[in-house]
């Protein structure tokens, strides 16, 4: 019994950081939003990366409500659908030569509702679609800074938001088991996500800059 009353503060912090984690990722996108709308451009974020990352939510969202995963889960992947199409407004609205080829992307949760309800069985597989996309998403964006050596179209406070879920989401999996394993993966690989942005960061955006300055300054002199 006294074991039992103990247990139930560190279960509510563990709730309190699956919370938390939502929070982060509900708003993770936002400061990228309005640096699109502020810049009026989507150069130098991956309209790829995106699409990608659409698709693996879309499952996420879906196949977690069917298996009855954690509220934080769902809505972890109802808030990534929500960003990733408003997104795909943005690309239209930032690129319009390409609208025709963004916007179809929006209908794309309904697939996965029809394949994962006619077909509960294949959720099995279907659950690894998020992980797998997560990879491979982060990849075109990294490229996209590595060829434009700048990170100047990626929102830092986003990658601080997207850091801070990551590692509030793995806190709750250790103390809140997930119906699926590949919880865990999803959010450890946030915060890698994170990690990486910041480190490409570093290098160009500041030290190849500072770099870039001196060899300048000593030129002029």
């Amino acid at each position: 019994m006294i074991d039992k009353i103990n247990s139930i503060p560190l279960h509510q912090v563990y709730s309190a950081l699956g919370i938390f984690s939502s929070i982060c990722f509900g708003v993770q996108y936002l400061p990228q939003m309005y640096l699109n709308y502020q810049r009026r451009s989507v150069q130098g974020f991956s309209a790829t990366g995106i699409i990608i990352k659409l698709i693996g939510a879309s499952f996420l969202l879906i196949n977690s409500w069917l298996i009855g995963e954690s509220l934080p889960v769902v809505f972890y992947g109802l808030i990534n659908v929500i960003q990733h199409t408003i997104f795909m407004f943005q690309f239209s609205i930032y690129d319009p030569a390409k609208a025709t080829k963004y916007l179809p992307w929006v209908m794309f949760p309904i697939i996965p509702y029809l394949i994962g309800y006619r077909y509960p069985q294949t959720m099995y597989f279907t659950n690894s679609i998020k992980p797998i996309t997560q990879v491979l998403s982060h990849l075109p964006q990294v490229i996209l800074c590595y060829r434009s050596k700048s990170t100047l179209g990626v929102s830092l406070p986003s990658q601080y938001l997207n850091l801070f879920g990551g590692v509030a989401g793995v806190l709750m999996c250790i103390g809140i088991p997930p119906v699926s394993r590949i919880t865990y993966f999803i959010y450890a690989f946030s915060v890698v996500q994170a990690i990486s942005l910041f480190l490409i960061y570093f290098y160009y955006d500041i030290i190849q800059f500072k770099k870039n300055n001196k060899s300048s300054s000593n030129f002029g002199v």
